[in-house]
């Protein structure tokens, strides 16, 4: 979100980001930040609640991690109000799969109850009524809404198969300063990163080190890390899996530019999967699970490898297909870096949020008196 708004601020436009916690050193240039401890307090007022930034006149109201309907219909009274979902909102697992490779296309209702067993992907069902609870209160606030983004075609199909309308597609942009390194045809260096978590594919990348030549850097800290380091060593591969943990963007950006391949495993529909972008505009090929978002950006066979998901052989086979040809791994690594360009820059994102509001404005205005003014509200 904070990306998002700095991106509008260079571009020009007078933003206001309102938020239930600001770190006493942050700062956005061109972004006034205004606090608001009670953002999240539904008994509170809402001029308590978010007063300050409706006091400012905004020409539209973007919210993120906000699904309150009865706070939104207050809001709509003011300006158009825009949600975007950076998940699954709508659904009781926040997962939408029911095994690898076989996304949920069920809406959101009565029928998930008994489906729970097979995709809810917890050990602890006590969870799973409060959630469901929370996706129904998502839905209902994405149906309220003037216009719902999301920022891929993964989540798009699920705002679509439950009647959210209307609705756009806003193209992400990576925020890491990529560099460029030399000497990829002289090594055999798979990288993951990512969290350490079970839906990430951890599991089915250290399986498939097993019949891949090469060493293997995994970048991230996560509850499953050191499950994944002694499944290493039972595996006999530890010795060629260097666990790295969390890395901050500039490390992070010299390990992915030093990869022959970046690897996203990921057994669940990534909403987007934004390394792989980020390994594109490093120039690195990425071999990832075909998959959720993921098949916005990765090409099978031009900038990439798509495996099946949850497949360690499948995995596997890609990574050693890939590791084998260098001559290869440069071309679709080009391939990475010109899509990366074209098609998730910051211009891009910039463009298609303006078309977007100026929409949710337009339509808005049709139906409310109001003047306008040029400010927005995050």
């Amino acid at each position: 979100m904070i990306a998002s708004a700095a991106a509008l601020a260079r571009s020009g436009v007078e933003v206001s980001v309102l938020a239930a916690r600001i770190d006493a050193s942050e700062s956005v240039p061109g972004v006034s930040l205004i606090h608001s401890p009670q953002l999240f307090d539904e008994r509170a007022p809402h001029a308590t609640r978010f007063g300050e930034a409706i006091s400012r006149g905004p020409s539209v109201i973007h919210l993120h991690q906000f699904e309150d309907p009865v706070a939104v219909a207050a809001m709509r009274a003011s300006a158009p109000v825009l949600l975007s979902a950076h998940g699954y909102l709508a659904c009781t697992s926040g997962v939408h799969y029911f095994r690898p490779g076989h996304e949920c296309q069920r809406g959101h209702g009565l029928g998930c109850i008994p489906n729970l067993i097979a995709c809810a992907h917890t050990s602890d069902p006590r969870r799973l009524p409060g959630a469901y609870v929370q996706a129904g209160r998502s839905l209902a606030t994405l149906r309220s809404v003037d216009l719902a983004l999301s920022y891929s075609s993964a989540i798009d199909r699920h705002l679509a198969i439950n009647e959210v309308a209307p609705r756009r597609v806003i193209p992400l942009f990576t925020t890491m300063s990529p560099v460029t390194r030399s000497g990829h045809a002289t090594r055999r260096r798979v990288v993951f990163a990512g969290r350490i978590v079970l839906p990430k594919g951890i599991g089915v990348l250290v399986r498939a080190a097993q019949a891949v030549d090469a060493e293997f850097v995994v970048c991230g800290d996560g509850w499953r890390l050191e499950q994944m380091r002694k499944l290493a060593r039972r595996l006999g591969v530890h010795e060629r899996i260097e666990f790295k943990g969390w890395l901050a963007s500039a490390a992070l950006a010299s390990e992915l530019a030093e990869a022959s391949i970046v690897a996203v495993p990921s057994i669940w529909p990534e909403p987007f999967g934004l390394v792989g972008v980020e390994a594109f505009a490093a120039g690195r090929p990425v071999v990832a699970s075909g998959t959720g978002g993921m098949r916005d950006w990765l090409e099978d066979g031009v900038n990439g490898l798509a495996a099946k998901p949850g497949d360690p052989r499948a995995l596997a086979r890609a990574l050693g297909e890939l590791l084998d040809d260098p001559a290869r791994q440069q071309a679709m690594g080009a391939a990475g870096r010109e899509l990366a360009h074209e098609r998730f820059s910051e211009e891009r994102h910039v463009a298609s949020l303006l078309d977007a509001y100026a929409s949710a404005r337009a339509s808005w205005e049709s139906t409310h008196d109001h003047g306008s003014r040029l400010s927005y509200c995050q």
